[in-house]
């Protein structure tokens, strides 16, 4: 082989040799304080959000100590998994394949009828089961795993099933039963509240001596409804000072309820946000149990799961990563344990594939990113730090509010709490149609063309309970923001049904088109979000057939001076529906442009009426072009 010679180096300028006399180069530069770069980005940078806190573009030191920090608890968690399958022999089948796959924890969530022990007038998916049933779960999950049912009323009789089971003892087991969430989520219980207390402390008792825990603050139901991560916090802990009390009512200590309580939360795709919210939670149960006098002992087991709110059908495998990045933010802010859904979990039954890369996702960041194994990895972060106690001290003013009107429980029955979370998820799906939050595959960059995912529909089963409802309240409903942008996506899919193509979408540029290149992006981005196809078509060039949609894209001076006549033009070779990427102004609408589209403006919106305008019927075999 040849040997290769280095090339010589080209001479370059003679360097200058520097002098002690010679000014330091920053001295050319004038100093610029804190405060005018605080002001510089605060203005420019800063955003608002729908959880609560305004998130700052800049941080300092003086955020870094704002409060007292959660307290210490063990590294590490606990791997969970979720099951809501109607059928019993599925529901042992897919907990025994995934308890041979690392399994920790299986929670089984009962159906909605069983736990309000009656017809509930708003009814989730949910695993049919009995006290007959749990010898063999009991055997399926073996004595490393530990049985976590979320059983609401039906909570006492599984209570004495799953000791007998377990002859005794099962420390790590859970049969669960919060009231005031099931009553918030179904729209009924069977009993009354007070009777609902008395069977939760007598089941505490019964199950405390084999430290089964019993209590449960679920706020996974406020969270699916629309809360924001403030009133997430504030349920969590409005909803643990009504058990405390309630409970006490019925003779249970708060130094006897809270070893057997434990707290559950839904953390969504938002790491800022989510890593404070348990943060905060943690910071303020902590002074909960101090002033309730029940501070000795470990801290209170924290749950999470993954978000079914955050979740999409469209697109599903980006679920896929938004499921990374709950599970990233559960660990860093405290949970002690985590359940990652599969990515399938909204559009029906997962299947043996999608639990396993759910469950692989925890491994690899347990084994493979050592996650969980310093506590509280956030402390000392200005953003994280200054997050926690704007959420805390947001939370905690909520909670005071909710005292002062009676409590949580008061409010969900005059159905105030929900008036309060319904107007939260409106504020988050507006956000969402206006482009100020985005869902990626979704609102943002989907995929016209994706690879169907097959999953089989959840199964329906009826669990035959016939009491009478007790109480009634107007339930939370479960709303996913994405569920408009997938309506206006499945409306394109009945167009392809029924013509052999989807609508189209013609852009125009007006002007320069390299100049107009962010308008065309910004257009495109809003078709095809709508599940229009899309083609570029300069200003000049002859229609040669019917168009139904044109949107003329340019910069603002392109279209301030050419764009009327390039309307005009479109109007009288036959275009349906002219629109304009950018503001309007007074000469395009003289000039006939019927909508413009622009960051701010609400495009769920503009997407549906123009559906109903130009595409009306998808079974109607016209050329939907």
């Amino acid at each position: 082989m040849p040997r290769l010679e280095r090339r010589p180096r080209p001479p370059g300028p003679p360097r200058r040799a520097v002098s002690a006399d010679d000014p330091p180069f920053l001295s050319e530069f004038p100093p610029i304080p804190l405060d005018r770069w605080q002001a510089e980005v605060e203005g420019s940078l800063d955003s608002s959000t729908v959880e609560g806190p305004t998130i700052r573009a800049l941080y300092t030191a003086d955020d870094g100590e704002p409060g007292p920090r959660p307290p210490p608890r063990e590294p590490g968690w606990c791997l969970a998994q979720e099951y809501a399958i109607g059928s019993l022999d599925e529901l042992r089948a897919a907990v025994a394949q995934d308890v041979g796959r690392g399994l920790e924890a299986a929670w089984i969530r009962l159906h909605d009828d069983l736990r309000a022990g009656t017809r509930a007038p708003s009814s989730s998916p949910g695993a049919v089961l009995d006290a007959s049933a749990l010898p063999g779960l009991v055997e399926v999950v073996g004595p490393s795993t530990a049985l976590c049912l979320d059983a609401g009323l039906a909570a006492p009789r599984l209570v004495e099933a799953l000791l007998a089971a377990r002859a005794g003892a099962g420390s790590t087991d859970a049969v669960l039963c919060d009231p005031l969430a099931v009553l918030v989520g179904a729209g009924a219980l069977g009993r009354s509240l007070d009777d609902a207390y008395a069977e939760l402390a007598a089941s505490t008792r019964l199950a405390s001596e084999a430290g089964v825990r019993t209590v449960f603050v679920d706020a996974v139901a406020a969270h699916d409804a629309g809360a924001s991560a403030e009133q997430e916090v504030a349920v969590v802990i409005a909803t643990g000072l009504e058990h405390l009390r309630r409970l006490e009512a019925h003779g249970l200590a708060p130094q006897q309820v809270v070893p057997q309580l434990v707290l559950r939360m839904a953390v969504a795709g938002d790491l800022l946000v989510d890593v404070a919210k348990l943060r905060a939670v943690r910071r303020l149960w902590s002074r909960v149990r101090a002033h309730a006098g029940a501070s000795e002992g470990p801290p209170t087991e924290l749950w999470t799961r993954s978000s079914w709110r955050q979740s999409t059908v469209r697109d599903p495998w980006v679920n896929l990563l938004r499921g990374t990045v709950a599970a990233f933010a559960a660990v860093v802010g405290g949970a002690s344990a985590l359940a990652v859904q599969p990515f399938t979990e909204v559009r029906g039954r997962p299947d043996a594939d999608a639990r396993r890369w759910a469950i692989n996702t925890q491994h690899i960041l347990r084994g493979e990113s050592q996650l969980g194994r310093v506590d509280d990895p956030a402390a000392g972060s200005w953003a994280f730090e200054g997050l926690t106690d704007a959420l805390a001290q947001g939370a905690w003013a909520l909670v005071r509010g909710w005292l002062a009107r009676g409590g949580i429980a008061a409010l969900i029955e005059r159905g105030e709490l929900q008036s309060e979370l319904a107007a939260s998820a409106a504020a988050r799906s507006q956000a969402l149609a206006t482009g100020r939050l985005v869902s990626t595959g979704t609102s943002a960059y989907p995929l016209l063309d994706e690879r169907s995912v097959e999953v089989a529909p959840s199964l329906a089963v009826d669990p035959g309970v016939e009491a009478q409802a007790v109480v009634t309240v107007p339930p939370l409903r479960r709303r996913r923001p994405t569920e408009p942008f997938e309506a206006l996506r499945e409306r394109s899919d009945e167009v392809l049904r029924a013509t052999g193509k989807r609508p189209h979408a013609l852009l125009v540029p007006v002007g320069d088109p390299r100049r107009a290149r962010p308008q065309l992006d910004f257009a495109r981005g809003v078709a095809e979000v709508g599940g229009f196809v899309v083609t570029v078509l300069s200003a000049e060039a002859t229609l040669s057939e019917r168009i139904r949609l044109a949107i003329l894209c340019g910069p603002p001076e392109a279209l301030e001076q050419e764009g009327p006549l390039g309307a005009g033009r479109l109007i009288r070779a036959g275009v349906s529906r002219v629109l304009v990427a950018g503001r309007p102004t007074d000469a395009l609408r003289e000039a006939g442009v019927h909508d413009f589209i622009h960051r701010g403006r609400d495009l769920v919106a503009v997407l549906s009426a123009l559906y109903d305008e130009i595409v009306p019927s998808g079974s109607n075999k016209e050329d939907s072009r």
